[in-house]
């Protein structure tokens, strides 16, 4: 579990959620009383306690299996998405996080005194409770709440979408009028904007509109001065139809149209939702299109003729979305930069690569109004990362392995290797019909005295051993390739 979200969770439930955190990482089934202990850092007597709640979630999730005995704990079929489906039933059943959801959505219109009541604690509880949650969310993020309710929302979507708590949320409250309405809209806005989201975004979207008309209902507006975290919009023809959707179906006037539709861009940019296609509506697209030229430009001169037209494109298109998002003010909410996002380097350690997204961070980081901080800049190099690696990995990076296929059996036998040479996976390849400079490898039946590269001679039928060979050797001048651009490119520092 991320623990940016532990303050939602009361500590006897999140120790619930540890020991299954525990379990799910071992390979062995059968744990000793000593062990457990040791994972939860915890005194003998919360250690039985845990462990019994635990047992006892079973009720709840039959799928798995815990027994007891002997200071022996046994479990089977604990695994990642049990692990999701406990962490989400310990947080929904947390008074931590039902005071969270009160204090800012009241779902079901109760007063304090109503909600204590239904909840069963006492008002010192409650107060108590909500002051510990206050603290630990952080006075910073509590102020950001109480100044922007684009902030506000945003951060109670972050937390709602991690628990996935509308998910389970009762069906005749899903079949209000309401939230009928709220899937016509959502519906309409697909439809101008050609959007096309896919499961996970369907439900991010879903969450992010409820919460709008949740916090709406309770009378938290967006205002009109509330615009350090929308994006600036031009008056496009898409805009004004969804302002017009907006006035006509929930009544909204004019200023207030224009708010709830910058307040929708800016949530679909932040997921990368909107096609390129869309993006031109923003005021800064210009800018925006002025950067991805620029680090496309840098793409193409270090990859030369490697990269086909199609993967340029490809790359320059979601370049433009990340660079959008980058530059959006929600980018700048630092709600929740969790340990996950500073681990980009993991997807790959070469040098070229980092050095190309440094420099393509640098790029956009000049056109930004405010420097990003640490966090920020680790994202922005995760997203450039996952962007970059696909398109310039040694299989796209490298120009390809021309290699000559000329067996005097004939076309039909050279077919035949070629179709086999091809059939390896993760090699750049190129099979060409006659010998030229960029010929790497001669693969033939007979040796050919007058040409001075290398030759691969396979006398009879290629066994296995051959393939292998030949595979190794194109992977291994590969190899040879990327270390010696590495260590050549001028990245002008």
């Amino acid at each position: 579990m991320l623990k940016e979200f532990i303050p939602f969770i009361d500590k006897d439930r999140y120790l619930t959620i540890q020991l299954f955190e525990f379990l799910a990482s071992q390979k062995k089934t059968v744990h000793t009383f000593f062990e457990i202990q040791e994972a939860l850092q915890v005194s003998q007597y919360r250690v039985k306690i845990t462990i019994h709640d635990a047992i006892n979630l079973s009720k709840d999730f039959p799928t798995f299996k815990l027994t007891f005995e002997n200071d022996i704990l046994s479990a089977f079929n604990i695994n990642n998405s049990l692990l999701n489906k406990i962490i989400d039933f310990e947080a929904h059943k947390s008074l931590r996080f039902r005071i969270f959801l009160h204090t800012t959505l009241n779902i079901y219109s109760e007063s304090d005194t109503e909600f204590q009541r239904n909840v069963g604690i006492s008002p010192s509880t409650y107060f108590r409770l909500k002051k510990g949650l206050s603290q630990d969310i952080g006075s910073s993020k509590i102020e950001c709440m109480k100044q922007s309710e684009v902030f506000a929302r945003y951060y109670i979507y972050q937390v709602l979408v991690y628990f996935s708590y509308f998910d389970y949320f009762p069906k005749c409250i899903k079949d209000s009028k309401k939230f009928i309405k709220m899937k016509n809209s959502i519906a309409y806005c697909s439809l101008i904007w050609k959007i096309t989201p896919t499961e996970s975004q369907r439900k991010q979207i879903n969450y992010f509109v409820a919460i709008g008309i949740l916090r709406s209902k309770n009378q938290h507006h967006i205002p009109e001065n509330d615009n350090k975290y929308l994006v600036e919009v031009l008056s496009q023809e898409q805009v004004l139809l969804f302002m017009k959707h907006l006035s006509k179906d929930w009544y909204l006037l004019e200023k207030n149209a224009l708010l709830v539709t910058r307040y929708a861009l800016t949530f679909l940019i932040s997921i990368n939702n909107l096609p390129v296609s869309q993006l031109g509506f923003l005021k800064n697209f210009g800018e925006i299109q002025s950067v991805t030229n620029q680090q496309v430009d840098i793409i193409k001169d270090l990859a030369g003729t490697s990269l086909v037209d199609t993967n340029i494109i490809d790359c320059q298109n979601k370049l433009l979305k990340a660079n959008a998002r980058i530059l959006s003010p929600f980018f700048k909410t630092d709600l929740f930069f969790t340990e996950q996002h500073w681990h980009h380097a993991n997807l790959l350690r070469n040098g070229a690569v980092e050095n190309l997204i440094d420099e393509f961070t640098s790029l956009i980081g000049s056109v930004n109004s405010i420097p990003f901080n640490k966090q920020e800049i680790a994202q922005i190099k995760k997203d450039y990362a996952l962007i970059i690696l696909p398109k310039l990995s040694i299989h796209n990076l490298i120009l390809p392995v021309h290699i000559v296929i000329d067996f005097s059996e004939g076309n039909l036998f050279n077919d035949y290797i070629a179709s086999g040479i091809q059939s390896i996976a993760g090699l750049n390849i190129k099979i060409d019909q006659h010998l030229s400079s960029l010929t790497d490898i001669y693969l033939t039946d007979t040796f050919n005295p007058s040409y001075t590269k290398q030759q691969i001679i396979w006398p009879a039928m290629p066994q296995k051993s051959d393939w292998q060979q030949l595979k190794a050797y194109i992977m291994d001048l590969q190899k040879n390739r990327f270390n010696k651009l590495d260590k050549t490119i001028d990245y002008g520092e």
